[in-house]
C-alpha cells in the first residue's frame, strides 16, 4: 500500500510539472506589472446660439460662451454672422443673423432660393406670371 501512494504520489508530481504547474512571476505568461496611467480631462462649453465644444487632453482650459484649449489646441465658438439673399420674384432681399447661417438654392423653378439662420428657414416669394428662376 505505501509502494501504491509513493507511486501515486510521484506519478502526479510529474503531471503537475508536465502541465507547468504554479507559475511564477517572472515566467511568461504572468500578469505584466502595473503600467504608469495619464490621466485626461474634458473641457467643454455652451456657445452663444446652443453649440457645444468640447475636447480632451491632458491639459484643458475651457472660456465659457468663447472657446475651449486641450492640448493647446484652440477651437473657438461661432461668430454671430449675417447673411443676405436677392429674390428675383419681387426684387427684395430676405436678411437674417445667426451663428449657422446659410443662402438656400432653389426650391423648384418658381421659388428661386432663401436664406437659414440657426435653423429657421426664409424663402423668396414664389412666382406668381410665366417666368422661372434662372
Amino acid at each position: 500500500m505505501k509502494r501504491f501512494l509513493f507511486v501515486a504520489m510521484a506519478v502526479l508530481g510529474l503531471q503537475a510539472v508536465a502541465c507547468g504547474g504554479p507559475m511564477d512571476a517572472g515566467e511568461p505568461g504572468a500578469e505584466p506589472p502595473a503600467a504608469d496611467v495619464t490621466a485626461m480631462s474634458v473641457c467643454s462649453t455652451t456657445c452663444p446660439g446652443g453649440a457645444t465644444l468640447s475636447c480632451t487632453g491632458n491639459v484643458c482650459n475651457a472660456v465659457q460662451g468663447q472657446s475651449v484649449t486641450c492640448d493647446g489646441q484652440r477651437s473657438d465658438c461661432p461668430t454671430l454672422q449675417t447673411v443676405t439673399f436677392y429674390c428675383e420674384a419681387g426684387n427684395t432681399t430676405l436678411s437674417c443673423s445667426g451663428y449657422s447661417v446659410q443662402t438656400l438654392p432653389p426650391q423648384g423653378n418658381k421659388i428661386c432660393g432663401g436664406v437659414s439662420c440657426d435653423g429657421a428657414s426664409t424663402w423668396c416669394p414664389a412666382f406668381t406670371d410665366d417666368r422661372e428662376c434662372f
